[in-house]
């Protein structure tokens, strides 16, 4: 074989090396992991500058593949970080718990039914608002005599007093009125009932 012939064929291998060489380093330096994480060469005296923050780095070595115990931290951050973010957001994102609605108080007056007494009949009207008493006033009182209208116009005053303080019928009647302190309670009794307190 003539030195001519031995040159071409060494020229042609040579430029064979230098292409699947080309072809293994650019399928090399391809990407294998997900982006935003490392892997180490398996060069250990390759030195890599360090990337800036917030760019995918991936380095790789022409002749290994990155080893599976190097790829299992990359993948246990990239698996952690959407968990540790999760809980933030949800906790952004619920509402705080609603305040119990308020019930809205109703106010009615109730007139009792009519208590005959002695000297007269005797009714009484009481106000509420929810359960609770706001105001009792006689309708009705005995009033044929003088001495009825100025034993009601001292009477009645007192058992509306009793009346707030005691927010029920069980109040003692006013001395020197005992018929109108009856009737009173009498019907104030009764329209405690029909209010349902």
């Amino acid at each position: 074989m003539s030195t001519t012939r031995k040159g071409a064929l060494r020229r042609v291998v040579l430029s064979s090396v230098v292409t699947v060489s080309g072809v293994v380093l650019m399928l090399a330096l391809k990407p294998h992991t997900v982006p935003g994480t490392s892997v180490q060469a398996a060069d250990p005296t390759r030195s890599v500058a360090p990337a800036p923050s917030g760019t995918p780095t991936t380095t790789a070595s022409a002749s290994a593949r990155p080893s599976p115990s190097a790829s299992k931290p990359a993948a246990a951050s990239a698996s952690k970080g959407p968990q540790t973010k999760a809980p933030t957001a949800t906790r952004s994102a619920s509402k705080p718990p609603s305040a119990p609605a308020k019930q809205t108080v109703t106010t009615r007056s109730v007139t009792g039914s009519t208590v005959q007494t002695k000297y007269g009949p005797v009714q009484v009207k009481i106000t509420l608002s929810g359960d609770r008493i706001t105001a009792a006033s006689a309708v009705q009182s005995p009033s044929e005599t003088p001495r009825s209208r100025d034993i009601s116009s001292t009477a009645i005053p007192t058992l509306n007093q009793r009346t707030l303080s005691a927010q029920n019928a069980d109040i003692d009647a006013v001395s020197g009125a005992s018929y109108t302190s009856e009737g009173y309670i009498g019907s104030l009794q009764s329209a405690l009932d029909k209010a349902g307190a």
